[in-house]
């Protein structure tokens, strides 16, 4: 009688987890199953209790591009989740950015505490979506970019929403966007790119300027009084080869050169010519 008692309750055990799999599985390509939703709440964890199984947490802005049947809590709202009800006892760690999945009714509203059936953190959820895009800055783009990778990580940090990870690997920076993330980013950099462009053709000292296509060099012709002014000489040799460079890496090239060629307005004659990363430019 007890083993045969033992044996139904692990059975109904069993059937249980089956159906929330076969709940979670649906719900995440479908968003319901009859009248179950998944409802994924994009948070930032502030502190954990091991023992009790609970995080406090605050509630992060959805990822509009990315598919996932996300809650109703308003950005900024802070509470408690409850871990026990998961698969497993890990606990995400204090300052993880994560993604918390509960079970609900269509129209029902999130509350705290929210009873967290699953929990990932937000790369690897957009990962398993295929929606989660890697980029790596190296080493030697960060030194000609006056940057080091920690530096950085600290930059993205104060906005958090400009990508999903920033992280140091070594000397390198890997990013992680979201496609929408990575659109904006690269857009940036090109607006950047194009103002810098447009400021240099407009002054006096500078005749033309040519960027390659797939942002690999370019050509400028300059008349010399341009190296009298900072400002400019900045923006021609430091702040084009830096953005380009930078969409180089957003499209994966890591890699990466840049050819510089400095062309006397005057004279019509080359003044100066490096392949960078290896070369250095010397104007004269």
């Amino acid at each position: 009688m007890t083993r045969r008692l033992a044996a139904s309750i692990l059975l109904a055990a069993l059937s249980l987890i089956g159906l929330l799999v076969y709940i979670v599985a649906c719900t995440s390509q479908q968003g319901t199953v009859g009248d179950a939703v998944v409802h994924n709440e994009r948070a930032r964890v502030l502190s954990v209790d091991d023992e009790e199984l609970t995080a406090e947490v605050r509630i992060l802005e959805p990822l509009d591009d990315v598919i996932g049947g996300w809650g109703t809590f308003a950005e900024g709202e802070e509470g408690q989740a409850s871990f026990s009800g998961s698969l497993g006892d890990e606990l995400p760690e204090v300052g993880t950015d994560v993604v918390l999945g509960w079970i609900g009714s269509p129209d029902e509203k999130s509350s705290f505490p929210i009873g967290v059936y699953n929990w990932e953190t937000t790369v690897d959820f957009c990962a398993s979506l295929d929606e989660a895009h890697k980029v790596r800055l190296t080493a030697s783009m960060l030194t000609f970019m006056n940057q080091t990778a920690d530096d950085l990580v600290a930059d993205f940090a104060d906005t958090p929403d400009l990508a999903l990870e920033a992280r140091a690997d070594g000397d390198d920076l890997v990013l992680v966007f979201t496609g929408g993330q990575l659109e904006d980013y690269r857009a940036d950099i090109e607006d950047s790119l194009d103002d810098y462009v447009t400021s240099l053709r407009e002054s006096d000292e500078v005749a033309s300027l040519k960027i390659a296509d797939d942002h690999t060099g370019m050509t400028i012709v300059i008349a010399p009084a341009l190296l009298d002014k900072p400002v400019l000489t900045g923006k021609a040799f430091m702040g084009i080869p830096g953005m380009c460079i930078t969409l180089q890496a957003l499209d994966g090239i890591t890699d990466w050169r840049f050819d510089v060629t400095v062309i006397d307005a005057g004279t019509d004659e080359e003044i100066g010519h490096a392949t960078l990363p290896e070369g250095s430019l010397t104007i004269g």
